[in-house]
């Protein structure tokens, strides 16, 4: 027979139109439940951003200004040389325990210099915070060497310092008089001015000149007060050039921090009309040089 002249397609050729097999993959991505979601969850083991050894570290911080604010209402000094070790010993770098000291500090002596302000010798306080300012330059200066060192040197430094101030105050306790000589007078202003600067603590040298003369009590403390408040703006400045940004936040901390010192004051007062200032006095020094020697001794110990 011969072959019909219409080729018919064979039922095995493939089809001209090519459909997708089923397994081939299609070409929209689903994500797989197993892949990881965008959105991380934190896991319940994660620390929290605020960790608790920060929140006792602020609580030690509030409790040391309320104490210092306490001890300086109840017998008239010894806010910087309370507070200024001890928050050393907690960690606080001392240009930052500078900062926190002096920004309550100038609070309670702007009240001061309010209340007083009848009895401040102005052109003395003139010319003593000129001085003051000029040496707190030197002080810092010297604050920007002390910080290069190690932790133990300076917790030594400042414990050093701190007996020898209360040695001072303890064992040089001059005969009033109406004035002192010059020298003296510079010789007070300057040290004040470079330990101010130095470590923060440059009420004694003031203290003691001050006690060398026989003013009043009013006109004694309205030249602390009016002193202290003229100076610590200065010196506040001088160190937020020196060390920048986190003097700043020392600052809003120690602004935060202001109600604690008005409360310890208002308890210190109370505290210092029962009981004898001189028992108060002596008991002040001794837990002043409890402290500075702490922070002399476990330091020499490790060397």
């Amino acid at each position: 027979m011969s072959p019909c002249p219409v080729r018919v397609p064979s039922v095995s050729r493939p089809c001209p139109v090519r459909v997708p097999s089923v397994s081939r993959p299609c070409p929209v991505r689903v994500p797989s439940l197993s892949r990881p979601c965008p959105v991380r969850v934190p896991s319940v083991s994660r620390p929290c951003p605020v960790r608790i050894m920060e929140i006792y570290h602020y609580i030690l911080v509030a409790l040391i200004v309320f104490l210092a604010g306490m001890l300086q209402s109840a017998i008239g000094f010894g806010y910087a040389l309370f507070a200024t070790p001890l928050l050393v010993l907690i960690g606080i770098p001392l240009p930052n325990v500078i900062t926190l000291v002096a920004t309550c500090s100038l609070f309670q002596s702007m009240f001061g210099v309010i209340d007083l302000r009848s009895h401040v010798p102005w052109r003395l306080s003139l010319m003593a915070t000129l001085i003051r300012g000029l040496s707190l330059i030197i002080g810092i200066l010297l604050l920007k060497i002390l910080v290069g060192l190690s932790t133990l040197h300076i917790r030594m430094a400042i414990g050093c310092i701190l007996c020898a101030l209360v040695a001072l105050q303890l064992l040089y306790r001059p005969a009033p008089r109406p004035k002192l000589h010059w020298v003296w007078s510079g010789l007070a202003f300057v040290s004040s001015g470079l330990l101010s600067g130095f470590c923060g603590m440059g009420g004694p040298p003031l203290v003691i000149w001050v006690m060398a003369h026989n003013w009043s009590n009013p006109k004694s403390r309205a030249f602390l007060f009016a002193t202290f408040t003229a100076a610590i703006p200065i010196q506040l400045v001088l160190l937020g050039i020196s060390f920048g940004r986190s003097i700043i936040e020392s600052f809003v901390l120690a602004l935060l921090l202001t109600p604690l010192v008005y409360l310890g004051s208002a308890l210190g007062l109370s505290i210092g009309n029962r009981i004898s200032k001189e028992h108060l006095r002596w008991l002040a020094y001794a837990v002043l040089l409890i402290i500075g020697i702490s922070a002399v001794v476990p330091p020499f110990l490790q060397r």
